[in-house]
């Protein structure tokens, strides 16, 4: 037995000096410098952790600080329409992070809300200010976004990285934390030499997957900002989200409670929510029965959105020329200067309201 046991000492140490090798080597070739001084979900692609999910989950913990902070929020819309680098440009004073992850419906834009939670002390809770970008598509139901074939529910994008190192572990009620978030940053460090396996390999076949045709090479700014949508483009993404919002004739109650749940919750830990009504094309807003109820669901929540303490609203309704779209919900470029003027307004108004909170606790109301 003791033989045994020596050996299996000897293997051990083998296997640790070996994969101490790894580390070393892989941050060598790929520094853990790639996320940037602020997040941005839109660099994904080009960073160590590829997709957005996993550049969320794998890069927040840098959100810990007592820095005021905007945290960008929501589908692909959000991402695409306040552009960070726009942004922050106009917002010098603040930290601008966009954290948008595309595909996401109000389960999975709450569940990111929750893991930069994870990580913050209560103070740097109380400098964030989230911008959630809303509309029709992020109030698709659990069930057809996120559940199987068979009906039972799937997990979203961020549940597929919570499992996929071990940091969480499934259980009756829900994921739970394996590795503690306190020590994410070190746990990141240890799949290091992982993660950039999975990159070489991306980066190694992106050539062949582009000639077979898996892979779409971008398109740029300018061809985006030609775009000209026929009929039957239209009638295409049309079908499109029909299908994506399983063919719902109305939007349920359960997503908008939880938009509520989620900003009740951010307000209480002193933090602030701009919530900024996107706009879509006027051709898209008439043919989809649920952006008609969602308009319906939503203006019966403003007004008392509004007179809660923390919570602004800014209404883009004016903003959905048809002409301003590269497709069915994503601005051209040349639109996004724009965008990004009219919510740096707000984000100034709600920074300052947000300061003056802090030093003076009757001051809590944010201007709308």
């Amino acid at each position: 037995m003791k033989l045994i046991l020596n050996q299996a000492a000897r293997l051990l140490v083998a296997l640790v000096a070996l994969y101490g090798a790894a580390l070393a080597i892989s941050l060598v070739l790929v520094p853990r410098s790639d996320t940037g001084p602020r997040l941005d979900t839109a660099r994904a692609a080009s960073s160590l952790f590829l997709t957005e999910p996993k550049y969320v989950f794998m890069s927040r913990a840098r959100l810990n600080t007592s820095a005021d902070k905007v945290l960008l929020v929501g589908a692909s819309n959000t991402m695409a329409g306040f552009k960070q680098r726009q942004v922050q440009a106009l917002l010098p004073d603040l930290e601008v992070h966009n954290l948008a992850v595309g595909g996401s419906n109000i389960t999975q834009v709450s569940q990111v809300v929750d893991l930069v939670r994870e990580v913050q002390t209560p103070e740097a809770r109380r400098h964030n200010i989230y911008v959630v970008g809303l509309w029709y598509g992020l109030f698709a139901a659990d069930k057809a976004r996120w559940y199987t074939a068979d009906r039972h529910a799937g997990d979203t994008d961020i549940d597929i990285e919570r499992y996929r190192y071990g940091f969480y572990r499934r259980s009756d009620a829900g994921a739970v934390p394996v590795l503690p978030p306190k020590y994410l940053d070190a746990g990141v460090l240890l799949i290091h030499p992982y993660l950039v396996l999975d990159r070489t390999a991306r980066d190694l076949t992106l050539s062949l997957r582009e000639f077979i045709g898996t892979k779409k090479r971008p398109i740029t700014d300018a061809q985006r900002d030609a775009v000209v949508l026929n009929d039957a483009d239209k009638r295409k993404y049309l079908a499109f989200w029909r299908e994506y919002t399983g063919l719902a004739e109305m939007l349920g109650n359960a997503p908008f409670q939880a938009l509520q749940h989620m900003v009740d919750g951010i307000v209480a830990e002193g933090g602030r929510v701009v919530l900024v009504d996107l706009p879509i094309p006027q051709w898209h807003a008439e043919g989809s029965a649920l952006s008609a109820d969602y308009r319906r669901r939503l203006d019966a929540m403003l007004p008392r959105l509004k007179q809660q303490p923390g919570v602004s609203v800014v209404t883009m309704d004016d903003a959905g020329a048809s002409d301003d779209f590269s497709d069915e919900v994503h601005p051209k470029p040349r639109v996004t200067p724009r965008w990004a003027q009219r919510l740096a307004d707000e984000l100034a108004i709600t920074a300052r309201a947000a300061k003056d909170a802090r030093s003076s606790p009757q001051l809590a109301r944010t201007p709308s």
